[in-house]
């Protein structure tokens, strides 16, 4: 019953999105921080009924770690593909407008890749290291320009209750933008659909951010495996709150 009424709302929005997306279409040209700002709104409330439908109720740990005056380079585990459903609107609420990096195949998805390029996400193709590094690169621009950035540096989804390692190259956007690097734990997303594909089950999931990592006050020898760094503080999260 979940699933049918999700793929409901996927049709009703894929029907409301064509006027929307034109409307979009004109504001990025003419307003583009309007443009945004419309499709925050929009998303957001998608994801939210999505995750009501859904029956995800969110333990939310952590909240006043996120540093209000700047942006931020949100590191996170990756469990499910509603770990974007259940962080962006938590985000969005903490006041960052955050634009996610994604695998490059989401962007052929109807409707989602669309909306996601309307809020600054980017594809990556990780077979392709020179398209990865225009990635970054595009990553650090964006966070210089204000808004935050979400990566998840395991590179790939992981169920196991061990982290797989991060990639330090991603680590990149923190450091040469000078934003702080937020861990972010996430539990249990996939319980929701991926355990049971293609149904979807209600189930509680656990969001538990940690304090930022600042890389401008780490040694140099410390940057080199910030990553390693930023992967053992998500762990030690992940492993505390199955306690």
């Amino acid at each position: 019953m979940r699933l049918i009424l999700v793929l409901l709302l996927y049709l009703i929005v894929s029907i409301l999105s064509i006027p929307l997306l034109i409307v979009e279409i004109i504001l990025r040209k003419v307003a583009p921080s309007a443009s945004l700002n419309f499709a925050m709104f929009m998303v957001t409330i998608s994801f939210n009924v999505v995750l009501f439908l859904s029956g995800c109720k969110r333990e939310i740990i952590g909240l006043e770690n996120i540093p209000k005056d700047q942006p931020v380079l949100f590191a996170a585990n990756h469990r499910s593909f509603y770990d974007i459903i259940a962080t962006y609107p938590l985000f969005i609420s903490a006041g960052h407008k955050t634009a996610y990096i994604s695998k490059k195949e989401i962007q052929k998805f109807p409707v989602i890749g669309q909306w996601m390029y309307f809020l600054n996400c980017l594809f990556i193709d990780r077979d392709d290291i020179k398209q990865s590094l225009g990635v970054i690169i595009n990553a650090i621009a964006l966070i210089k320009g204000g808004q935050s950035v979400y990566i998840a540096p395991e590179g790939t989804r992981n169920t196991d209750d061990t982290l797989l390692p991060f990639k330090e190259g991603s680590m990149k956007i923190a450091i040469k933008s000078g934003a702080p690097i937020v861990p972010v734990c996430i539990k249990d997303t996939e319980k929701i659909f991926e355990d049971h594909f293609p149904m979807i089950k209600a189930h509680k999931v656990s969001i538990i951010i940690g304090e930022p990592i600042y890389p401008d006050k780490l040694e140099p020898s410390e940057l080199k495996k910030v990553g390693a760094m930023t992967r053992l503080k998500v762990q030690e999260m992940y492993d505390q709150s199955g306690k």
